[in-house]
């Protein structure tokens, strides 16, 4: 919150109606902007948040996009199933890890994990990650290793960095049905990294 508005918020109910013409005017103004501005930090989120903090902003973001997302069953909140149709879902399991994923990395554990004992037909399981989250996304490097490309590959799961959650966020404020198209193109992809190379023509 604004400094600007706590201590208008601090301010007796009955002071607006004592004040010169446009002072309730500039105070709404205030207060909308300061909610906007919640609500942009609040996904700016996905570029760097790890754990829980991830998968609110996650579950948020598939609120936005009116996506069908519940918390999956489990001991914790790290897995989302999200209902694209009858017939195909996303598991999406949050890592809570902030380090590049390898082979042994027990993310990959937790994706075998749920694939064999919660996963069905039309399925796809989906790890999402932010690593380094200290560095920009551009400059950071790959999210996972070779081989734990590899064996994403061989189980048919896919990575999904967060700023590609965050590419499809923003392209969701001018067109939310393309955005929600790139989650289709997600379920389809069998297994890998994947990625958006141009959001044009998505």
């Amino acid at each position: 919150m604004m400094v600007t508005e706590a201590r208008a918020l601090q301010q007796p109910e009955w002071l607006a109606a004592e004040m010169p013409p446009g002072y309730r005017n500039r105070l709404e103004e205030l207060q909308r902007l300061s909610r906007e501005l919640e609500e942009l930090g609040r996904f700016g989120r996905l570029l760097w948040a790890v754990g829980p903090e991830l998968s609110d902003v996650v579950r948020d973001m598939m609120a936005a996009l009116e996506l069908d997302a519940v918390a999956a069953p489990g001991p914790n909140g790290s897995s989302i199933v999200v209902k694209l149709d009858s017939g195909r879902r996303l598991f999406l399991y949050v890592s809570p890890s902030e380090h590049a994923v390898q082979r042994r990395s027990p993310e990959l554990a937790h994706v075998f994990q749920i694939i064999h004992e919660q996963a069905s037909e039309g399925d796809r399981v989906v790890l999402i990650a932010n690593h380094s989250p200290a560095v920009r996304p551009a400059e950071r490097r790959d999210g996972l290793d070779g081989e734990a490309v590899s064996l994403l590959k061989r189980l048919g799961a896919n990575y999904v960095a967060g700023p590609i959650l965050f590419a499809l966020w923003s392209l969701s404020l001018q067109d939310r049905e393309r955005a929600r198209a790139v989650f289709d193109r997600i379920h389809a992809q069998d297994g890998g990294v994947f990625v958006i190379p141009q959001l044009v023509g998505v």
